[in-house]
């Protein structure tokens, strides 16, 4: 054999072995695939990965801040505060399904990112009874701790707000801007009609009061979407917990409501909403007078928009009974309040959205 035909048989045999390691590891290559990927589920056991249940899943969050701000929506320390507080004060006990701690960070990061029952059933892995209930008992808590955390810090508004006194002497008897907000209803087909608003959708008339922190200090759920927003006013002012103005203070409300003593609207007729005066400023006294006001009143539009934003359940309450939907409503306002409480008792000083907004 010549040294060519040698040559040209060696090279024949390296590209066999070639060939051979690849047909190899493309048939390890479709067995692999066809193992984990290809074949119909249940065929073959998957591969193992680290499962956490859903305690150790809070522990993990609770030892790492952006993870228990981004599940939580507050800083490890704000939870463990909030926990004590709740179980001292306002009944949240450990069970045999759950304890207070892990019940806790579920109710917060089912609110907080708007998950549905199933979605917390995988994540908790709990029965489904067992989510809802503990789900409402939760609520029932931060229902219950919302009476006692959103009201007034001076019910007597001795005090002049400091972000009043670039304003004095006008507005010095001014304590807070109220407003209403629509948030998503499920509503059963009999009561659909009261509760279709004017966009077409069936949504409740909130009712909301806040200070000029931002904080709220009454809020009013559970008023049909139809309702006019004086309707709703004059609802909630027959409340026993409504927090009417002292003599000589007022809130700001906008025109959509009825003049009358204890609550200051803009002059009618007349441009008011701050987005009417960027092209061309306040001329007229009147004008003045209602940029001025729309600047203060801000604080609560600005209040349920931070709401919405931090608790995504607000943007559609879909599984729960009407019932229990207002109390969901006004049960996400509670941790909004004791997260600002507590920036301000911090800082000492005005509102830095930033420091807790979602």
């Amino acid at each position: 054999m010549s040294s060519q035909e040698q040559s040209n048989n060696s090279d024949t045999s390296s590209d066999g072995s070639f060939y051979e390691l690849a047909g190899l590891g493309a048939t390890l290559g479709a067995y692999a695939g066809g193992r984990y990927f290809a074949t119909p589920l249940g065929t073959h056991h998957p591969p193992m990965f680290p499962h956490l249940t859903g305690r150790q899943w809070v522990e993990l969050n609770l030892h790492d801040s952006d993870r228990c701000y981004n599940n939580f929506h507050m800083q490890p320390d704000a939870f463990l505060q909030l926990h004590q507080l709740l179980v001292t004060n306002h009944g949240l006990q450990s069970t045999q399904q759950f304890e207070s701690i892990e019940a806790l960070a579920m109710f917060l990061w089912a609110c907080g990112s708007g998950q549905s029952l199933r979605q917390i059933q995988d994540r908790f892995e709990r029965s489904l009874d067992s989510i809802c209930r503990k789900m409402g008992n939760v609520a029932n808590v931060m229902f219950d701790f919302a009476q006692t955390v959103i009201a007034p810090k001076d019910p007597n508004y001795t005090q002049v707000h400091p972000r009043l006194l670039r304003y004095a002497p006008y507005f010095d008897g001014c304590i807070g801007a109220l407003d209403g907000t629509h948030i998503p209803a499920r509503i059963n087909h009999d009561s659909r009609l009261d509760f279709i608003n004017r966009k077409g959708r069936t949504s409740f008339n909130v009712l909301g009061i806040v200070d000029m922190d931002m904080r709220f200090t009454y809020v009013g759920a559970g008023r049909a979407g139809s309702c006019h927003d004086m309707a709703v006013l004059r609802d909630c002012m027959q409340m026993a917990n409504y927090p009417h103005p002292p003599a000589g203070r007022y809130y700001l409300v906008d025109s959509g409501y009825a003049l009358c003593e204890g609550y200051l609207g803009p002059y009618r007729s007349t441009r008011y909403h701050l987005e009417e005066f960027r092209r061309r400023g306040a001329e007229t006294r009147e004008e003045k007078f209602n940029y001025h006001h729309a600047s203060l009143r801000n604080v609560v539009e600005r209040a349920f928009g931070v709401l919405k934003a931090k608790w995504h359940i607000l943007e559609g309450v879909l599984f729960y009974a009407r019932k229990k939907q207002t109390k969901m409503i006004i049960a996400c306002c509670a941790p909004q309040n004791f997260l600002l409480d507590r920036h301000l008792a911090s800082s000492q000083s005005l509102l830095s959205l930033e420091l807790w907004m979602p």
